[in-house]
């Protein structure tokens, strides 16, 4: 997963080159970082030659401002789904900005990082590139666990050996009474499935999504047998909930009552989970249906 960086300046005067950086701007698979300095904006009316130069500056970083944060917000209402189409935000959004470069406002071309920023990494580089810190509104929006692990699934050649949000249709599969999904399904002798459950989400749609996880193991291990095959535990991407809270109580529960069908990850190892397959030679369950 990557990072596209790109460096906000502003020409002092028409009649040079001369520029002074004022702002940052990270675009990622799941968010948009974006912070520009008011104080190099001060700075800008002492140094330029031209009327109202900082006013004019502020008013276009405050327009790609409020695209920006309309984007998160966008984006952010979509977490709870894992719909596998192609990242919203990527180094083609620069084209879209671009459109503010007005002869004044300046982006450099992206520099490549190769990994998800977060706050943290963003209030780092913005300190080296801008000279100054982040300003406290530019808060990072906390990710659900759905969104915290799909850029593992946009892999590149993931969905030639994998099936991603595959349904199990009731026709096919004996005990599905209704289909239903599962994130990820592949198999490579064996059938491997991953799901994700979200436990800081109310406790009945917990169980609801526990139980249902439990008829899809059951129905692959019905079907195994006709492909000469069996299952693996269904692994299962998680992050803890609070201590003591009815979600943790439940997490406990599934610990013990699942422990020889589903195996709990954390978000990270689903990286590393999708890498295997990438690295071996899986097949498509669906190609076996």
């Amino acid at each position: 997963m990557k990072t596209f960086l790109s460096i906000l300046s502003i020409k002092t005067n028409n009649f040079s080159n001369e520029k002074i950086v004022v702002g940052l701007l990270a675009v990622s698979a799941n968010q948009i970082f974006y912070a520009y300095s008011k104080d190099k904006l001060k700075v800008l009316n002492k140094i330029s030659h031209q009327d109202n130069l900082s006013n004019f500056a502020e008013s276009i970083l405050n327009q790609i401002k409020k695209k920006i944060d309309k984007a998160n917000k966008e984006n952010f209402s979509l977490q709870e789904s894992l719909s596998l189409k192609k990242e919203l935000f990527s180094e083609e959004y620069f084209n879209y900005l671009s459109n503010y470069n007005n002869g004044i406002l300046n982006f450099s071309k992206p520099y490549e990082i190769n990994y998800l920023f977060s706050t943290l990494d963003f209030e780092k580089y913005y300190k080296n590139f801008v000279g100054a810190l982040v300003e406290p509104e530019n808060k990072e929006i906390k990710l659900t666990l759905h969104k915290k692990i799909k850029p593992y699934f946009d892999k590149k050649g993931l969905e030639e050996k994998a099936d991603l949000n595959y349904t199990l249709h009731s026709a096919n599969f004996k005990g599905v009474l209704q289909d239903c999904q599962i994130p990820l399904i592949t198999k490579n002798g064996n059938i491997n499935a991953l799901q994700a459950i979200d436990f800081n989400m109310h406790p009945n749609t917990i169980t609801h999504h526990l139980y249902e996880t439990k008829i899809i193991f059951d129905a692959l291990s019905n079907f195994a047998p006709k492909i000469n095959s069996s299952v693996d535990k269904i692994k299962i991407a998680f992050e803890e909930p609070k201590l003591k809270s009815k979600q943790h109580i439940l997490l406990d529960l599934a610990l013990k009552e699942y422990k020889d069908i589903f195996k709990f990850i954390s978000p990270d190892k689903v990286d590393s989970f999708t890498d295997k397959i990438l690295n071996s030679k899986n097949s498509k369950f669906s190609s076996f249906i």
